[in-house]
C-alpha cells in the first residue's frame, strides 16, 4: 500500500499534474531514500563548506524535525544567529547548522515550500528528496549498501524504492559499496561521488580543544540520535575506552532529571567524562552548570564528511547553476 501511494505521487509530479513551487534562486536538495541516521548532517555541512570555498553565498531550508515551534522561524539572517532562538523551538539539527556560520539565512519551516520567499541566495534543502513540492535544480542523494538491499516502509527502512535514484543528479555513497552496483540505479548524466565520514577533533562545551584525552581514559557515551551504535563504533575505532553507554530517543529533549540520571550512571561507573554528539551538545549546553556540580566533563565528538571521489565533478555541477552568485 505504501509503495502504491508513493508511486502514484511520483507519477503525478513527473507528469506535472501536481505543480511544483519554484524559487528565483537555485535550489539544491540533499536527501536520501531511507529513514534514520545516514550522515545527512555532516554531508550537508560539507556541501555548505564547498559553497563557502567557491565564494558563493548559500542558505538552508529545513523542516526542523521534532521542533516544538510552529510556522516559519528565521534562525539566521544575514549570517547572524538570532539570539532569542533555542534548539527546541527550531530542531536540534537545524540549530547545529545555524551555529556553523556557513549560511546567509537559515529557516525552519513546515511545509518547506512556504519558506521559499524568505531567501536571497541559492538554497540548500535539508532532507529534501521526498519534498517534491519544491522544484530543485540539483538533487543530491546519499546512499549506502543497506539502502540497496532494504525494503519499503513499514517492512524495511526505505521511504522510496531504489528505482527513484534515477531522479538524482548527484549520488554520494557513504560507505564502501562498489560504484558499479549503484550505477545500475542512476541516470546516465548523474555524477557519482564517494564520501569518507570520520571523527573530527573533539572539544568541550566551551569550544575548547581538549588535550587531556591523549591517554584515552574511561568514558561514558550518551546520544539521542537515530543510529547511536555508529556513534559508539566511531569512539571505539578512535581508541576510546567506552565504559558505559546511555541511548536516548532520537531528537531527545533533555530534562534536568535526564542530566541527573546520566551523571549518576557516570559516577557509578567511575568515569568523569561523557562523550556526546554535536547534535546533543546544542541541547545540553544550557545544563553545563549541572554537569559541573557532578564534576563531569562533556566531550563533544564532531563527525565530518570529506569527498574522496568525484569532488571536481560535484563542484562543476554546483558552479554550473550558481556561478553568477559568486562574490
Amino acid at each position: 500500500m505504501f509503495s502504491f501511494f508513493t508511486n502514484i505521487r511520483n507519477r503525478l509530479y513527473d507528469a506535472e499534474i501536481i505543480k511544483q513551487v519554484r524559487s528565483p534562486f537555485p535550489v539544491i536538495s540533499i536527501g536520501n531514500i531511507s529513514v534514520g541516521g545516514t550522515g545527512k548532517t555532516p554531508c550537508t555541512l560539507m556541501i555548505a563548506r564547498m559553497f563557502r570555498d567557491l565564494q558563493i553565498p548559500i542558505s538552508l531550508l529545513s523542516s526542523g524535525y521534532k521542533r516544538i515551534g510552529k510556522g516559519i522561524v528565521t534562525i539566521v539572517r544575514n549570517k547572524h544567529l538570532i539570539p532569542t532562538i533555542d534548539p527546541a523551538s527550531v530542531g536540534d539539527e537545524v540549530y547545529l547548522h545555524a551555529e556553523s556560520g556557513l549560511y546567509n539565512t537559515v529557516l525552519s519551516c513546515q511545509p518547506k515550500y512556504k519558506g521559499l520567499a524568505e531567501f536571497t541566495t541559492p538554497i540548500l534543502i535539508d532532507d529534501g528528496f521526498q519534498h517534491r513540492k519544491i522544484y530543485r535544480d540539483i538533487d543530491i542523494v546519499l546512499i549506502n549498501s543497506k539502502d540497496l538491499h532494504d525494503e519499503l516502509l513499514p517492512i524495511g527502512r526505505l521511504r522510496e524504492s531504489q528505482s527513484t535514484l534515477s531522479r538524482a543528479d548527484i549520488i554520494i555513497c557513504t560507505d564502501d559499496t562498489p560504484e558499479e552496483l549503484i550505477r545500475n540505479y542512476m541516470n546516465e548524466q548523474a555524477v557519482f561521488a564517494k564520501v569518507k565520514i570520520h571523527m573530527g577533533t573533539p572539544y568541550t562545551l566551551d569550544k575548547q580543544v581538549d588535550t587531556v584525552l591523549i591517554e584515552k581514559p574511561p568514558i561514558m557515551a550518551v546520544a539521542g540520535i537515530a543510529n547511536p551504535e555508529r556513534f559508539l563504533q566511531t569512539l571505539l575505532d578512535n581508541g576510546y575506552n567506552v565504559e558505559h553507554t546511555h541511548w536516548f530517543k532520537d531528537h531527545a529533549v533533555y530534562s534536568e532529571s535526564d542530566i541527573h540520571l546520566m551523571c549518576h550512571e557516570a559516577k557509578e561507573k567511575e568515569v568523569s567524562i561523557i562523550a556526546i554528539t554535536e547534535k546533543d551538545a546544542v541541547k545540553l549546553r544550557d545544563h553545563g552548570n549541572l554537569f559541573h556540580k557532578y564534576d563531569i566533563q562533556l566531550l563533544v565528538i564532531p563527525i565530518q564528511a570529506e569527498l574522496i571521489q568525484g569532488k571536481q565533478q560535484v563542484q562543476e555541477l554546483l558552479l554550473s547553476i550558481c556561478s553568477q552568485y559568486s562574490v
